[in-house]
C-alpha cells in the first residue's frame, strides 16, 4: 500500500520534470502511470482500514444463520472473517485454517490471529489451525458453511487449486453453503467447485463495497 503511494508520488514528480526537460508527451505518459499507482495505493489503504470489514459483512450476510453452525474459514490470515462468523454463530464453532507463510505480504501469523480472537471475545468458539487447504483433516460433511476471502488465487499450480476446491466440497455438509471472495480467478474457482459437486447460486461484484478488486461466489451443496 505505502509502496504504491510512494511510487505514484515519485512517478508524478518525475513526470513534471520530464515535461520540462524532455518532452511534454513523456511527462503526460509518466503522469498517467503515476496517477494509476496513486489510485491503486489509495484504494488498498481504504480497503485495509474499512473495505475488508464491509466485504466480510457482505459475504456473511448471504448465509441464513441459525447460530449453531460449524464454519470453516479457508486462508484465515489474521482471523477477521472467522471472527465475524463467530459473532453470528453464537453457539457454533469456527475453524480458521492457514499456512501462515513467513514473509507474507500482510505479515499474517497464527499468533496475530489468536490475539485478535481474544480481543474480539470469541475465543470460546474459534480455533486456529496450521493446515493446508489441499489436505483438510476434517471428516466428510463436517461444516455447515465454508468461507474464504482472498485465498484460493494463491494456491498453485492448478492441480493444487482444484484439490483445495475438492476439499472444500468434501467437508461441506449436504445443504451447506460456501461463500468465496477473491481479487480474481472467480471463474476458475467456480469451475473447480462445480466440478467438485457444488452449485453456484450467486455470483456478484463487490468492488463497490471493497473500493478495490473483489468478486464473490455463493455455492450450495445439493442434499
Amino acid at each position: 500500500m505505502i509502496g504504491l503511494l510512494a511510487g505514484g508520488a515519485s512517478v508524478i514528480f518525475a513526470a513534471s520534470c520530464a515535461a520540462v526537460w524532455l518532452h511534454p508527451l513523456v511527462g503526460v505518459l509518466l503522469g498517467v502511470v503515476g496517477l494509476v499507482l496513486t489510485i491503486l495505493g489509495v484504494s488498498m489503504v481504504w480497503y485495509g482500514y474499512r473495505g475488508k470489514q464491509a466485504v466480510c459483512a457482505a459475504m456473511l450476510d448471504t448465509i441464513a444463520w441459525r447460530g449453531d453452525e460449524a464454519v470453516l474459514d479457508v486462508g484465515t490470515g489474521r482471523g477477521l472473517l472467522a471472527i465475524e462468523a463467530a459473532k453470528r454463530a453464537t453457539h457454533g464453532k469456527v475453524t480458521g485454517i492457514d499456512i501462515w507463510r513467513p514473509g507474507d505480504l500482510s505479515n499474517n501469523t497464527r499468533e496475530s490471529a489468536l490475539a485478535n480472537v481474544e480481543i474480539e471475545g470469541v475465543a470460546d468458539r474459534v480455533v486456529m489451525t496450521h493446515v493446508s487447504a489441499t489436505e483438510l483433516p476434517q471428516a466428510d460433511a463436517t461444516f455447515d458453511a465454508v468461507v474464504s476471502l482472498f485465498c484460493l488465487h494463491n494456491i498453485e499450480p492448478r492441480a493444487m487449486h482444484d484439490r483445495a476446491c475438492q476439499e472444500i466440497a468434501r467437508v461441506l455438509k449436504p445443504g451447506g453453503v460456501a461463500v468465496i471472495g477473491d481479487y480474481s480467478a472467480i471463474d476458475d474457482h467456480a469451475r473447480a467447485l462445480t466440478a467438485a459437486g457444488l452449485v453456484v447460486t450467486r455470483r456478484w461484484n463487490l468492488c463497490g463495497v471493497a473500493r478495490s478488486l473483489c468478486f464473490a461466489l455463493v455455492l450450495h451443496k445439493p442434499t
